[in-house]
């Protein structure tokens, strides 16, 4: 049976936007090891184009923002021992699924690196005859360019311990990076194969002791091997103590040779690899989809239950790096609950336990605290999905509990909890009187009031529906019929004159009105009314040359907010367009190199919009429904869970074919470009049969699209619309 592992390239977006991790790592694994390479450093450390500086056990992958990470540094050198500064060149770079190797130059050391869940482990063949020395390094940490100051990443603290020839042991204290500025630690303990004949240790200051231990910000400690020419470490890591970094050394490597912690690594990827078979499709399109997948399964990070959580006890999994679910939670969360949905209900306890111990339910969870809101409270549209496709494990009353403190308690700081209520709340709507992204806020909180409403009217609290349905209605109270956009009002409830729905700031983080994007392009998300948003726009006809004019004129791109866009021409009655459209994304905004990812990764949602546009099956985030579209493989196998039960997607000729001319489902004939989860969660075979011009399929049956607009009492020129079929 031939290895899916085989199809993973993690250089796959290492470079460009997308911040993408090559070094080795396991699902949800506390280690992710991998090169650093010269400052000014990317948010994951690496660069293709810069020289290494060193190796280290803890990264972020795909992410955007200031650096957090890239502590307990290893740099091998030769040569007479020094408090060293070394920068190597980069030559016979390989990587793979739990692996990655490279030669050092000008020193000719060849570097190998493969991880445990909780255990780096290096080797380093040192040329014949030269001193083999290794430098640790605990204020090592990831540093981007000219971040906002409470992002900035540096050490506070530590220590470093030579404990016996072949150990070493220490802490990095450390503070900054993306989300918030506390504190945090990292243990270690390191075992290495070759006894230590000489060690150097010396502090922030560059003073050398002449103890085995050295404290202070950045501890250093440079280690001699004489003239060994393989030295190979095991380093543990814990954020709680070195007792529990040197116990994860002991259970999971003591004992087992390099080759074995790799098979181990490659054959734990491949047991996950295989929930989703691909069959068909070009050799690209497989390294695109599984490379993808193990990056879907890269965070948040599994700190288990009482053992690695540094914060409080509990008996519930806990989880950190949510980098955030205002990423995840457009499709990535949505495919995780499909192929595992243990997994899902997992993190999402987690989050109601966070809830529990912080008193609100976060949107980013790192290293013990909240990070910033970017849109409101993405918790809540992943329970409400969660219970619509009855995934188990999960308390939903405790989580309709948090999610409606979200909509009616005040903050005490909707920067990090909560939301910007009073306004909302009182008015219908977010005036100019908050700061940053007025509009996109407002509109996610009107998609988060109705999965509230929806997770109420599944546990049978009709009154709770009833209320948070009619205020998901203030969605449309931002909406400006002129120009037929979302746009912001001031205080006093009149429209900003001076607002351009295609412009925002260059660093569009900031914006005003909208996040990371434009008006127009917020425009399109209105997760709970797309049929209102048709409607808004004069019917289905006219609604899809706007799509067209969006698509052509270059407005779209594939940021987090927008990736559902090309699936809205079925609300409109041409699913032909919406996989010609998806074709053209998947061809324009992923491609299988280094810079082959258009922008962030984070977190999974570029990653799952390829996965779930090359299996035809999109997901609408915070429902029970999936888009259909025409696949890039001939066949796909969906293992739903630990379950026997599959999902097979069939599409004979699906490299030629890019439109869907008929469907069946378990054999019966299926006329609609969507299904809803009920219809497959025990295992169905989805047939497309394919063409390569576009047909009508699909074209009479839109998609359920949950809130009915009823008709203004103030006769204003809202549309009505007959309820969906």
């Amino acid at each position: 049976m031939h290895s899916l592992v085989s199809h993973v390239d993690p250089f796959i977006g290492v470079d460009g936007n997308a911040n993408c991790l090559p070094g080795p790592y396991l699902p949800h694994s506390i280690v992710r090891l991998g090169p650093d390479t010269k400052y000014p450093q990317k948010s994951s450390g690496y660069d293709s184009a810069q020289p290494i500086v060193r190796f280290t056990h803890t990264h972020v992958s795909g992410t955007g923002g200031g650096g957090r990470y890239g502590n307990v540094g290893v740099t091998p050198f030769v040569g007479p021992l020094k408090i060293c500064t070394e920068e190597y060149d980069k030559t016979d770079e390989q990587a793979g699924a739990g692996y990655y190797t490279v030669t050092l130059v000008p020193a000719k050391i060849r570097v190998e690196l493969t991880s445990t869940p909780r255990v780096g482990r290096h080797v380093y063949h040192f040329p014949v005859g030269v001193a083999a020395n290794l430098q640790i390094d605990t204020g090592a940490v990831i540093q981007v360019p000219e971040p906002e100051p409470k992002e900035f990443a540096y050490p506070v603290g530590g220590y470093l311990e030579v404990i016996s020839p072949n150990e070493v042991i220490g802490r990095c204290d450390l503070r900054g990076g993306w989300g918030h500025i506390y504190p945090y630690s990292v243990f270690f303990f390191l075992r290495s194969s070759q006894a230590i004949q000489k060690t150097l240790l010396a502090n922030n200051s560059g003073v050398v002791v002449e103890t085995d231990i050295v404290e202070g910000i950045q501890s250093r400690g440079a280690l001699s091997f004489g003239e060994a020419e393989e030295v190979s470490l095991d380093v543990g890591v814990s954020f709680v103590s070195v007792a529990q970094a040197r116990a994860s050394v002991e259970r999971e490597s003591l004992g087992r040779t390099f080759q074995d912690v790799r098979r181990h690594a490659e054959a734990t990827w491949e047991s996950w690899l295989r929930r989703i078979r691909v069959h068909g499709g070009t050799d690209d399109h497989k390294k695109l989809f599984y490379t993808s997948m193990t990056r879907l399964l890269c965070m948040p990070t599994d700190l288990g239950f009482d053992d690695e959580n540094p914060y409080w006890r509990s008996d519930v999994r806990h989880y950190t790096d949510y980098y955030c679910l205002w990423d995840s939670v457009r499709n990535a969360n949505s495919l995780i609950s499909l192929f595992a949905p243990e997994l899902e209900a997992a993190m999402l306890m987690s989050l109601l336990d966070v809830a529990d111990h912080i008193g609100w339910l976060p949107d980013a969870w790192i290293a013990g605290h909240s990070a910033q809101i970017q849109g409101g409270s993405s918790a809540d549209i992943l329970f409400c999905e969660a219970a619509l496709k009855g995934i188990e494990g999960i308390d939903y009353t405790k989580a309709l509990r948090q999610m409606r403190k979200n909509a009616e308690s005040e903050s005490p700081d909707p920067f990090y909890f909560g939301r910007h209520l009073a306004e909302y709340r009182d008015r219908g709507f977010l005036t100019t009187n908050v700061p940053k992204s007025c509009v996109s806020r407002h509109i996610e909180y009107a998609y988060q009031d109705w999965c509230i409403g929806r997770l109420a009217e599944h546990l049978g609290d009709a009154k709770t529906a009833a209320t948070f349905y009619e205020s998901s209605q203030k969605l449309w109270n931002l909406w400006r019929e002129d120009i037929r956009c979302f746009a912001p009002k001031r205080p006093d409830g009149k429209w900003v004159a001076s607002f351009d729905q295609d412009s925002c700031l260059p660093d569009s983080w900031y914006d005003p009105y909208f996040y990371e994007g434009t008006g127009r392009q917020w425009s399109f998300c209105t997760h709970h009314d797309f049929a209102g948003l048709v409607a808004r726009h004069g019917g289905a006809k006219a609604f899809v040359e706007h799509l067209d004019a969006f698509f052509r004129d270059g407005r779209y791109h594939s940021k987090e907010f927008m990736v559902h866009v090309p699936y809205l021409y079925i609300y409109a009655g041409r699913p032909d367009k919406a996989s010609r459209r998806a074709h053209e994304c998947l061809r324009k905004y992923f491609r299988a190199t280094r810079d082959g990812l258009s922008d962030n990764e984070d977190m999974g949602c570029q990653s799952a919009w390829f996965m779930c546009s090359a299996m035809g099956l999109y997901p609408v985030m915070g429902q029970d429904l999936y888009l259909l579209t025409s696949p890039l493989f001939e066949r796909t196998e969906i293992r739903l869970g630990r379950t026997d039960h599959c999902l097979v997607i069939e599409a004979p000729g699906a490299e030629e074919g890019r439109f869907i001319q008929s469907a069946s489902l378990d054999g019966r004939p299926l006329d609609r470009a969507w299904i809803r989860h009920e219809e497959i969660k025990d295992g169905a075979t989805l047939r497309l049969e394919l063409s390569e011009t576009p047909t009508a399929w699909g074209a009479t049956t839109p998609p359920p699209s949950p809130l009915e607009i009823p008709r203004r009492r103030d006769n204003a020129d809202v549309p009505c619309r007959e309820p969906n079929a």
